[in-house]
């Protein structure tokens, strides 16, 4: 604006200088000044407020800008926490196939094992079916061919054998010597309770059978091995009691089976453990 000022008032020193100016020039002159002025400091203002609004517009760009920036780093760090949750669900999935890998593989082993299995059943099945239908007819076909196999040490066929006889002719007289040969059986598989039914059927039902005797010390032998030791030694001694008709190797043995057990410090006699703690509750509830 001082500029334009300058101007006119050069302009004016000119006219005069010339001497061509009147005064009614000179007022519009002023006029026009005041009026270019006006414009001027017109612009001037538009000026500042466009600078004004250009910086507010420079300082939201800036502001948008860091918004933007902010905004890209967070869904950068979103991004790469994403490809990590992404690559250890990878890893999961992998591990998850191998192990169905595995899986697999043990359930066809495990197939191919039952298939084994069953493969085997179905012979032992056919097996005993063939056994089924191969009972000799006749008592004495029967009982030798049960005395074969137990013989053989083949217990369960020969155990077969004698039952299939008790059934075909119950009471028969020949019952306690099959009992026994059954209770024999039990005893060399080791099921000496089920082997101490049999022999006590014996001592119940027929104490005057000559198998008396080898039910009494095998029922002797078998609460022995179960531990039950004074059980065991009252049947002994039955074998050695007066008036006993007992052979003479039964009584033998009996007396050498006492001695052992009465000697045994609780690993063979598990009662004689019992008797021995409650002997010692007493001495000292009676100190």
């Amino acid at each position: 604006m001082n500029r334009i000022t300058t101007l006119a008032s050069l302009f004016v020193l000119t006219l005069g200088s010339a001497g061509c100016a009147t005064t009614l020039q000179h007022d519009d002159l002023e006029k026009r000044v005041a009026q270019l002025e006006t414009q001027v400091a017109s612009r001037d203002t538009q000026l500042q407020e466009t600078i004004a609004e250009a910086e507010t517009s420079a300082d939201e760009l800036q502001a948008r800008l860091k918004e933007a920036e902010e905004l890209l780093r967070t869904n950068q760090a979103n991004l790469g926490l994403q490809v990590q949750e992404m690559q250890s669900e990878l890893g999961m999935v992998r591990g998850l196939a191998e192990d169905s890998q595995h899986e697999a593989a043990a359930l066809a082993s495990n197939i191919d094992e039952m298939r084994g299995a069953m493969d085997q059943r179905l012979g032992n099945l056919e097996a005993k079916l063939n056994e089924a239908t191969d009972i000799p007819e006749g008592k004495t076909p029967l009982l030798n061919e049960a005395e074969r196999q137990l013989r053989a040490k083949n217990y369960k066929q020969s155990r077969r054998l004698y039952r299939t006889y008790l059934s075909r002719y119950p009471g028969d007289a020949k019952e306690p010597e099959v009992r026994f040969k059954i209770g024999l059986t039990l005893y060399s598989e080791r099921d000496y309770r089920s082997a101490l039914g049999e022999f006590y059927w014996i001592v119940k039902n027929a104490p005057e059978a000559a198998e008396l005797h080898d039910a009494l010390y095998y029922s002797g032998l078998a609460f022995a091995k179960v531990g039950q030791c004074q059980k065991a030694i009252a049947y002994f001694n039955a074998l050695g009691a007066e008036g006993s008709e007992a052979p003479d190797r039964y009584k033998t043995q009996a007396k050498k089976q006492i001695s052992v057990l009465e000697k045994d410090d609780g690993s063979i006699c598990l009662d004689k453990q019992g008797a021995d703690k409650a002997d010692a509750g007493q001495g000292q509830d009676a100190s």
